[in-house]
């Protein structure tokens, strides 16, 4: 498993504080009709404001589309349809980094075959082909 991979699983473990505290409330909050309306409204307001956050941050200076997936994973506490696109985005995810890490493994090869061609001494401002 890779590093991307291992972070992912450890994200989505629920064991974390903020999760099982999380769980708490939203079992006490469905005993009590206004409070469970309350929660979601806060859930839904959340969400939809990192996901805004992120939509300006794509064009303006900022973390775009953390804020995007931050948004998705507020929503995908209560929305189903939120969490398994979170979920399918992580397996793209992950498909691309293994992707990349097989094809920059592929390069260093291929340059580790060819070896040293034009190698030359020094400090590379200075060097100067020779001839």
């Amino acid at each position: 498993m890779s590093g991307i991979e291992e972070e992912i699983a450890q994200g989505e473990s629920s064991q974390g504080r903020v999760r099982r505290a999380l769980r708490r409330l939203r079992v006490w909050s469905r005993g009590h009709p206004v409070l469970f309306a309350a929660y979601k409204t806060v859930v839904t307001v959340l969400g939809g404001v990192f996901v805004l956050a992120g939509l300006v941050m794509l064009v303006t200076p900022g973390p775009g589309w953390l804020a995007i997936f931050l948004g998705l994973g507020i929503w995908g506490t209560e929305f189903h349809w939120a969490h398994r696109l979170n979920h399918w985005v992580k397996q793209q995810i992950v498909r691309a980094w293994r992707w990349w890490l097989a094809r920059t493994a592929e390069g260093r090869h291929r340059r580790a075959l060819q070896g040293p061609v034009d190698l030359l001494p020094g400090p590379r401002h200075l060097r100067t082909p020779h001839g």
